[in-house]
């Protein structure tokens, strides 16, 4: 009598991973786009290859390609069971998983994928398009760069020399967040240009730009906001606060063109709070296509809002760094040999290191005083001769200035956001909404 072979295996959650990944359709994706391996190979496909790398890289946490064939073997028939294909003892070998990634790695193939396996979520789950986001963000590594590596390693902006550099763009669909592309590029390189090639992909992807796009001040730069405008899509992002931006934020909140109008987010509960104030001002707008090098002109609306936690944080943070100013100024003293220029620099490092440098008037007071200098050794008398020696140290003391201190609290929590979105798709409380979600 013939008794059966038992095996026993630990499932995890790796066939639950290989389902969802068969459900993304990301194997027949990469085998549209990469075609079939080279004709000696036999076994699995460049794609149920990526949906099982995928899978172990997402249950062990691990990119590594040494260890891959050891857990597909220890589980290989609930793998199989679970994708569909059965599993060949030399299908995860380190030659054919580095063959995988070079066969991904290719440039001209990465958009492609990307594009495909975004329209197919969206149609499969009936996403909605109405706003896209797009981030950068900066990752560290100690990997070593390597020509025509998908890494491109820049000089670190973390102050760590020993540790290389790379940026990360994505693309997410709201409100479920889902990526739909996605781009890494070297640590070195300005975070401007990045947002518009994300945002073409996107177009791509989804077959139209009818949609609002948001992102942070790196999207705001005049080009890109051009060519999103040529390109009849709607953007929003705050506008930084350079060049000439804090003299017109000052202007509009301070003088404000229309009565600011109180804030609150969709479907608050009643008797909620607002969450803040603003108001907008339209502004034409000229800039440059540069693909066609044409000028382009819009309409653009600025919207000036206000956070009230914002400004009450902003306003709460000076009213400490000015008491600490002040309880800290009597530890400044000059030396009597002090002249103007030093008590300019030691007032300036002071207001500088408080953080306080246009809310303090600093005023250093003389105390000059005289003391006898007896000009022989030993006792003195009455009559033994001596001479004055003036000396004059500084005491640095402190004034409010009260009205900068009342500019200053109108001012927290104001920032200026710019659109062309119509008012229809993006007043004011979406538009504080979109901004608070990014």
């Amino acid at each position: 009598m013939t008794h059966p072979t038992l095996t026993s295996e630990r499932i995890d959650d790796g066939p639950l991973l290989i389902h969802w990944l068969l459900h993304m359709h990301i194997d027949p994706i990469i085998n549209k786009v990469l075609g079939p391996p080279h004709g000696n190979r036999q076994g699995l496909s460049y794609g149920h290859l990526a949906v099982v790398f995928i899978a172990y890289m997402l249950s062990e946490c691990n990119h590594f390609l040494s260890p891959v064939r050891e857990w597909v073997q220890a589980r290989r028939d609930c793998l199989g069971q679970a994708l569909g294909q059965p599993i060949g003892d030399t299908d995860f070998t380190d030659d054919r998983l580095e063959d995988l990634l070079d066969a991904l790695g290719d440039e001209d193939v990465q958009e492609p994928i990307e594009v495909q396996m975004g329209q197919h979520l969206i149609r499969a789950y009936a996403l909605p398009t109405d706003t896209m986001r797009i981030d950068t963000t900066t990752v560290s590594g100690s990997h070593q760069p390597e020509e025509g590596s998908l890494l491109a390693y820049g000089q670190s902006k973390d102050h760590r020399p020993d540790l290389h550099q790379f940026k990360e763009v994505l693309g997410t669909l709201d409100p479920a967040g889902v990526p739909l592309c996605s781009a890494t590029v070297g640590g070195q390189r300005a975070d401007d240009p990045l947002s518009l090639p994300a945002w073409r992909q996107m177009v791509k992807t989804i077959g139209h730009a009818d949609f609002l796009v948001v992102g942070d001040c790196k999207m705001a730069s005049l080009e890109t906001r051009a060519q999103i405008q040529q390109g009849e899509g709607d953007s929003l992002a705050p506008l930084p606060l350079t060049g000439e931006t804090p003299a017109a934020l000052r202007r509009w909140v301070l003088t404000p063109p229309t009565p600011p109008v109180d804030v609150c987010l969709p479907q608050a509960p009643d008797g909620e709070p607002p969450v803040g104030q603003g108001f907008e001002v339209g502004v034409s707008r000229r800039g440059m296509d540069e693909p066609t090098g044409e000028t382009v002109t819009w309409d653009e609306r600025v919207l000036v809002l206000q956070s009230a936690k914002l400004a009450q944080r902003q306003q709460r943070g000076l009213t400490e760094r000015l008491a600490r100013a002040e309880r800290a100024q009597n530890t400044v003293n000059a030396g009597p040999d002090a002249d103007s220029s030093t008590l300019t620099a030691a007032a300036e490092a002071f207001l500088k290191r408080h953080q306080v440098p246009d809310s303090l008037q600093v005023t250093w007071t003389p105390h000059t005083t005289q003391t006898k200098r007896y000009l022989k050794r030993g006792r003195h008398g009455p009559e033994s001769p001596f001479e004055l020696v003036e000396t004059t140290p500084w005491t640095l003391t402190l004034t409010r200035k009260t009205e900068a201190i009342e500019t200053f609290n109108q001012l927290a929590g104001w920032r200026v956001y710019v659109t062309n979105a119509p008012a229809r798709r993006l007043d004011l409380t979406r538009a504080v909404a979109c901004s608070r979600e990014q």
